[in-house]
């Protein structure tokens, strides 16, 4: 083989090469997708040992979870390699449309409006609202009557509302690192609600919000995985309560 034929390979090599290059929103993809999975192993580690009936501190090991998965974004920020992609800016985007997107997940959440004055009222988007978990009997998916009202309505148009998995339920909580134990003075909310400021705290009750996880093992009285807003904290309530609901779509 000439040296020529072996040159003209080489380019050949390269121009391939460049051709399947990642761009920065794939390379943007990736780290996101992989940053989500390692969280959410994370956090399932936490339900197995619950269910196991292991005694031990999920507030702080579920704050760790989440400090861990939270500081992916700062990375993301300093890699020129994503320039240019949704991984670099600001993580929490207002779309006008009473709804917010998290880039770091990619999940769209719903805004409340008004100041929470404990009245219900008849708008999905009220605070102060209420429900039982499954709402009306439904009991699939954490179907509210509420997110039938935001489907039904295409609600910032689209469709596909539906209740948090409690992990997703998690990131929105504001950051904090933890060491120590779970409440204690290094490991504790800086603020309440503790809730990012990108889902407006003064909307915001200090109470707790349903997910649609369940609980396991699974009793005879069914019980979900909340996260209180007044700290943070994270724990396993019955499905007849009358608790806080704020819809999402979208995911990784």
């Amino acid at each position: 083989m000439t040296r020529s034929s072996v040159a003209a390979i080489a380019v050949l090599l390269v121009s391939a090469a460049s051709a399947f290059a990642a761009t920065p929103q794939q390379q943007c993809d990736y780290k996101r997708i992989s940053a989500s999975r390692k969280f959410e192993s994370c956090v399932a580690s936490v339900l197995a040992k619950h269910a196991k009936g292991v005694d031990f501190d999920e507030f702080a090991a579920l704050a760790k979870c989440r400090h861990t998965y939270f500081r992916n974004w700062n990375l993301f920020q300093s890699s020129t390699a994503l320039t240019g992609s949704s991984c670099i800016g600001s993580r929490f985007v207002d779309n006008g449309d009473l709804t917010v997107t998290d880039n770091l997940t990619t999940l769209v959440w719903e805004k409340k409006t008004g100041t929470p004055d404990n009245m219900q009222s008849g708008d999905p988007h009220d605070p102060d609202n209420g429900y039982t978990w499954g709402g009306n009997g439904v009991e699939f998916g954490g179907s509210f009557a509420f997110l039938y009202q935001l489907n039904g309505a295409f609600f910032a148009g689209a469709d596909g509302w539906r209740l948090p998995t409690l992990s997703e339920l998690q990131t929105i909580l504001l950051d904090f690192a933890c060491s120590g134990s779970g409440n204690g003075p290094r490991c504790v909310c800086p603020s309440s609600p503790c809730i990012d400021p990108a889902l407006d705290p003064t909307t915001t009750p200090a109470t707790p919000y349903w997910s649609n996880t369940r609980e396991l093992p699974v009793q005879f009285f069914a019980r979900t995985w909340e996260v209180d807003f007044l700290q943070g904290t994270v724990f396993a309530g019955q499905q007849g309560g009358g608790e806080n609901a704020r819809a999402v779509r979208g995911g990784l």
